[in-house]
């Protein structure tokens, strides 16, 4: 089975959500959403409870950016330092700082905080990059990909000096191997379909993915399976009626071959998708996708590649982030109903493909999760809940059937596992 990189043919070798774009698949359409909903529930509510504890981050010296291509051979103090299982995250107030938590809870800072916030937190599957979005500003969400490099210690943006506007989405493809969504300087953005390029970042040098008949293929929020085989990604079409259609999309690298898996339509005039953020199963089998917008609600659909539904929630209080295990065997969802004793609050759900199950794992503080993800072995689950600023969460662990529930930082989001080699003071 063929990675995407080799079967596109001969590259030239050159990431939510939720956090590139204003509009549906915006940090800045989230954070907007997140103010009204936290001031309307708390005024309600009475306020949410404050956590019990927190965690002190103990700085190390920043890391410079670069533009400059980064060596992939490890330092001696990385090769030194003992692989173990990290929970990397958006750290600060401001989440504009990169922190990770090891598996004894101390905590180092990898990237100082500075610039805009930083979302889409993701390892390379070795463990040696950690990949993610940065906004220019808390108001302008045009985002650059970054990469922190373990073994050297470095900070770059990727693409430096050559780089387009905006990176909307990313997923790694193997160690080295990246897949982003990106629009040129100066291109529209809202509700319309960036160019999907496939880039070695080690050799700075990549292409435009294309299909079969040699066409570039363009779409948004683009998720890749484990093995870099299968992509899905969101594409618009023309506007029509009032209406712009929807396409859910797959991209199978064995043989090009893009099939939609399924169609839909939104409001051309306000925000409501009903595909954002699609998320594929490691195996590549199932695409989890978001429902979102006040206009349609929010929800959450998994689909199987050729089009069948395996799983619809019933309409959920807030945007529904969403994590697969690495196994593929289950995905975690947030998101409270609209109906019953959950109505005004939001809680943690854990669906099971095999036995077509979804369990409510937690009921957690009237605010709504932002972001989550599995532990590698599935044991766990980190989220984060919002602050009523809509920038930054408290971040919190729970074990994987809802007990143990305990703070990780005050002031934490878009959290990502690996096993890496971090040394911690």
């Amino acid at each position: 089975m063929r990675s995407i990189v080799s079967a596109a043919g001969d590259w030239q070798r050159l990431r939510r959500a939720r956090s590139a774009l204003g509009g549906p698949f915006g940090a800045a359409a989230l954070a907007a959403l997140v103010v009204v909903a936290v001031a309307a529930t708390v005024a309600a509510c009475g306020g949410s409870p404050a956590p019990a504890a927190t965690v002190t981050v103990t700085a190390t010296p920043s890391p410079t950016s670069s533009g400059a291509s980064p060596s992939p051979g490890p330092s001696a103090t990385a090769a030194s330092a003992s692989a173990q299982l990290v929970v990397a995250v958006a750290s600060g107030p401001k989440a504009n700082g990169i922190s990770v938590v090891g598996a004894t809870g101390k905590v180092k800072q990898l990237v100082a905080p500075s610039g805009g916030p930083i979302s889409d937190l993701a390892w390379a599957p070795d463990g040696q990059r950690l990949a993610f979005l940065r906004a220019v500003s808390d108001t302008d969400s045009t985002s650059s990909l970054f990469v922190y490099n373990v073994p050297r210690k470095l900070l770059y943006r990727v693409g430096a000096g050559i780089s387009p506007a905006t990176i909307q989405s990313f997923a790694w493809l193997g160690a080295t191997q990246l897949v982003e969504c990106y629009f040129p300087a100066g291109a529209t953005t809202y509700r319309a379909n960036g160019t999907l390029y496939v880039r070695d970042i080690a050799k700075s040098s990549g292409q435009t993915l294309k299909d079969s008949g040699g066409h570039s293929i363009k779409g948004l929020g683009v998720s890749a399976s484990t093995d870099g085989v299968h992509l899905a990604y969101v594409t618009y079409g023309a506007k029509s009626g009032g209406m712009i259609a929807e396409k859910l999309q797959f991209y199978d690298a064995n043989d090009l071959a893009v099939t939609t898996v399924t169609t839909g339509q939104a409001p051309a005039e306000e925000d409501g998708d009903q595909f954002t953020y699609p998320s594929i199963s490691p195996d590549g089998s199932l695409i989890a996708t978001e429902q979102t917008g006040s206009d349609i609600g929010f929800g959450l659909t998994a689909y199987g590649t050729d089009g069948t539904k395996r799983l619809q929630t019933g309409s959920l209080v807030w945007p529904v982030p969403v994590s697969w295990s690495a196994q593929g065997s289950r995905l975690a969802f947030g998101g409270g109903s609209t109906s019953g004793a959950s109505t005004d609050s939001d809680s943690l759900n854990v669906w099971a493909p095999a036995a077509s199950k979804t369990t409510r794992i937690l009921s957690v503080a009237k605010l709504p999760i932002t972001s989550l993800a599995w532990t590698p072995k599935a044991l766990q689950i980190a989220y984060a809940v919002a602050k009523s600023s809509g920038l930054q969460g408290t971040l919190w662990i729970v074990n994987s059937d809802g007990s143990n529930r305990h703070l990780l930082l005050a002031d934490g989001s878009s959290p990502a596992w690996a096993v890496a080699r971090i040394a911690f003071p």
